[in-house]
């Protein structure tokens, strides 16, 4: 008989609906939760309260939050290997991972999109229609976008560099990763020399430069020769290498195995997703 795989955790939408008393919801660890007050006042565990209208952003839970009275809002929470599969497997991705991880607390706005993509959201997974989970995977990836915007702005308006040293590398790796620049461009388009910007990536992302870079080409490698039917030498040029050899060279060297093997083995995904937030590289 064949073993049954256990579900996995499902983003989940909770409407807070003005009660009559105080209430409280569980912030379950092992999820990042995200708080839409419209109106009124809620509280996290040992935190400063709040009054609506308000967003809220907590990168992990393990605590509880408690609301007032007359309250409303929506809280949407997000398994971490939930919000983990929505983020590109590519250095924007890396870089949209860093900067959500932390918390924000923002104004809302009376028109903010957020509430339209959690109500699309909530009415994709209750219709149970013929691909409602891709419609929740692309509102699940909108909502990330709209946070990650604002998680930049809130950096900026807090007087400090725009994302870091380190984040802006990402960023510009994130569109030249395929051009194949060497650390000495990269270090000259941020305007530091080659060691500066090598002790701050590496700081940040445990990585040199050039492992990062490395990295960045082979995740995105791997999403292409798992998920579509493109030849190994189209996937080469693709990534920016002139030579299918050299690349399939680069591969084995980073992987273990060449292209063709990697393919085999990785054509229908598995349940082998990362499980921890904090512990995605």
């Amino acid at each position: 008989m064949r073993p049954i795989s256990p579900r996995r955790e499902q983003p989940s939408v909770q409407r807070i609906e003005s009660p009559l008393t105080r209430s409280g919801y569980s912030l379950a660890a092992g999820r990042t939760h995200l708080l839409l007050l419209f109106a009124g006042a809620a509280q996290v565990t040992d935190e400063d309260a709040f009054v609506g209208p308000r967003l809220v952003w907590l990168s992990d839970g393990g605590s509880e939050l408690v609301v007032e009275s007359g309250a409303r809002g929506k809280l949407l929470s997000i398994p971490h290997v939930s919000l983990l599969q929505a983020l590109p497997a590519t250095p924007l991705g890396d870089q949209m991972r860093q900067t959500i991880s932390r918390d924000l607390s923002a104004p809302l706005e009376t028109t903010d999109r957020l509430s339209e993509l959690i109500d699309g959201f909530a009415n994709e997974k209750a219709s149970g229609e013929p691909g409602s989970d891709i419609g929740q995977a692309h509102y699940l990836g909108l909502i990330l976008v709209q946070i990650w915007r604002l998680a930049r702005t809130d950096i900026v308006a807090q007087g400090r560099a725009p994302q870091g040293l380190a984040e802006r590398f990402v960023l510009l790796a994130s569109q030249r990763v395929r051009e194949h620049w060497t650390i000495d461009r990269y270090a000259q388009a941020l305007s530091v020399n080659r060691d500066r910007l090598g002790a701050a990536v590496k700081r940040s992302t445990g990585l040199s430069p050039q492992a990062y870079l490395h990295r960045a080409l082979i995740r995105e490698a791997m999403e292409l020769l798992a998920n579509t039917g493109a030849t190994v030498a189209q996937i080469a040029f693709r990534l920016g290498f002139v030579d299918p050899a050299y690349f399939t060279r680069f591969f084995k060297r980073q992987v273990g195995e060449n292209p063709g093997a990697f393919r085999q083995a990785n054509r229908v995904k598995d349940d082998s997703s990362p499980q921890s937030f904090a512990a995605w590289p």
